[in-house]
């Protein structure tokens, strides 16, 4: 097996993304190469609706890193902010599906109908989009709040080890996501 260095690895992949593009063009097929050199697009990922400033903003504490998780095959994408604070678990998440970008039959109503079905212990929320349940918060199944609006379907969890605070914290959260889709 031959090593390649990362800077040959890196020019060799950069190279071949420019054939591609010089190709589809000659072909008439620009737009095609350029959507797959440039990755995703504004707003094709949770991150794109929630910042790092307004997770800072609403939990009133710093950051860490902020981690954006690849789709999954149904086509969720998560993003995740560490909130490096003391010895407590503390994150917030936005996990987020749109009609458009999900997979196979499944669209936002469908899976969020779905993931409710398995929820036994959920708290319906007024005022929230068009549907919301709250599933507790932590690294439990069905934490967070779940919201359904038009196309989209989100779930926001804030953790501080507080659960009433973590369920003022995430509809706080989930306005700013539903005022970034609007």
């Amino acid at each position: 097996m031959k090593i390649i260095s990362p800077r040959r690895y890196w020019a060799k992949g950069f190279f071949q993304c420019i054939l591609t593009t010089v190709l589809a063009a000659v072909t008439g097929m620009l737009f095609v190469s350029v959507a797959a050199c440039s990755g995703e697009k504004t707003g094709d990922h949770a991150c794109d609706y929630l910042s790092k400033d307004e997770v800072e903003a609403v939990m009133g504490v710093a950051v860490g890193e902020v981690d954006r998780q690849a789709a999954n095959p149904l086509g969720h994408s998560i993003c995740f902010f560490d909130i490096p604070a003391g010895m407590k678990l503390r994150f917030a998440q936005v996990q987020m599906i749109r009609s458009a970008w999900a997979s196979h039959e499944w669209n936002a109503g469908s899976l969020f109908e779905n993931d409710m079905s398995y929820l036994s212990d959920k708290q319906e929320i007024s005022g929230v989009g068009d549907k919301a349940y709250w599933g507790g918060s932590g690294m439990k199944m069905g934490a967070g709040l779940h919201v359904l609006k038009g196309d989209v379907y989100f779930t926001v969890d804030a953790a501080s080890g507080d659960e009433q605070v973590d369920l003022q914290k995430a509809k706080e959260l989930a306005a700013r996501v539903l005022a970034n889709i609007e």
